[in-house]
């Protein structure tokens, strides 16, 4: 595991619960030290579960080798996880990566990386509550899938990794399109998460204010004419979808949201940022899209990674 983030904290202790013997890789040595004292506590909606003792270590090389690698550092951080987790890439592993946003894609399939790598696309909710303290926001589904034809090896593994995931509780299966599905939750993202920072609310309240609702429904609307115009296959209304998708996550505070309020980077950029810069090359334009990035990034309080 790397990046002891709301979701990588959530999947630790999950694993851990499940008797996987996860191991948890940190840039920050305080942090790190902190979690190894304390292990990572998960509150979910019957109680808090006793304290997951799961080994936190700053060496990639420490960790050594492994099967399985879960890649859940925010995507401004994609680049430099890469190179510090080349150790745990022995070429029989597996990579899996689970960033919000597509610009990850381009990343991965520009790197010469030693090993297999898939992409997850997870509507898990996990409330980070402080270092190694993570509230569950209610169960979602895990899907996972592979950009170029696996070996059998590498389909083996991502088999594994999906029952791994559904013993520990966490809903997860295979998906043949997994870019659409990349897609689909970068939209709803696109029409959730910036407006829940400008309007400092939980997502479900977006759809109790007019203007915000609007400004979903348009830069929904938006990020869908762009990835139609990249040739994504996409649900037949995604406005539609967004708004469920509020008020099934109604409680919910979006991770861009957490991220503001406790002063780190944002995905805002991979976010809408990303589609305001994919409609520049397809010569489309994002009008509201480049407003919520512009006034997400107002918001932002002198981030820490």
């Amino acid at each position: 595991m790397v990046g002891p983030g709301a979701l990588g904290c959530l999947l630790a202790a999950r694993l851990h619960l499940a008797g996987a013997g996860p191991a948890l890789l940190d840039h920050d040595p305080a942090r790190a030290a902190l979690l190894n004292r304390q292990g990572i506590i998960l509150a979910e909606a019957g109680g808090v579960n006793p304290a997951a003792v799961v080994p936190v270590s700053t060496d990639p090389a420490t960790v050594g080798g492994a099967d399985l690698v879960l890649l859940c550092v925010k995507a401004p951080a994609l680049n430099s996880a890469l190179d510090a987790i080349a150790p745990l890439l022995p070429p029989s592993s597996l990579l899996l990566a689970l960033q919000n946003g597509i610009s990850h894609l381009e990343i991965l399939s520009a790197r010469k990386l030693p090993c297999a790598w898939a992409l997850g696309v997870s509507t898990e909710g996990a409330n980070l509550q402080g270092p190694g303290r993570v509230r569950s926001g209610g169960a979602g589904l895990t899907e996972l899938g592979f950009v170029q034809p696996p070996t059998p090896a590498a389909d083996q593994l991502l088999n594994a990794t999906v029952a791994l995931l559904n013993r520990a509780g966490l809903r997860a299966a295979r998906h043949p399109e997994i870019i659409g599905r990349l897609w689909r939750k970068l939209i709803i993202n696109c029409g959730i998460n910036a407006l829940t920072v400008i309007h400092d609310c939980p997502n479900g309240r977006l759809l109790e204010i007019p203007a915000a609702r609007r400004a979903m429904a348009a830069a929904v609307r938006e990020a869908a004419a762009v990835a139609a115009a990249s040739g994504i296959n996409l649900p037949d209304d995604p406005v539609a979808l967004t708004e469920a998708i509020c008020r099934q996550t109604a409680t919910n505070i979006s991770s861009m949201l957490q991220d503001i309020r406790q002063g780190r980077a944002t995905e805002i950029m991979a976010i809408n940022g990303e589609i305001v810069r994919r409609a520049g090359q397809l010569g489309l334009a994002t009008p509201v899209n480049l407003e919520l990035l512009t006034a997400a990034q107002l918001h932002h309080r002198s981030p820490t990674r």
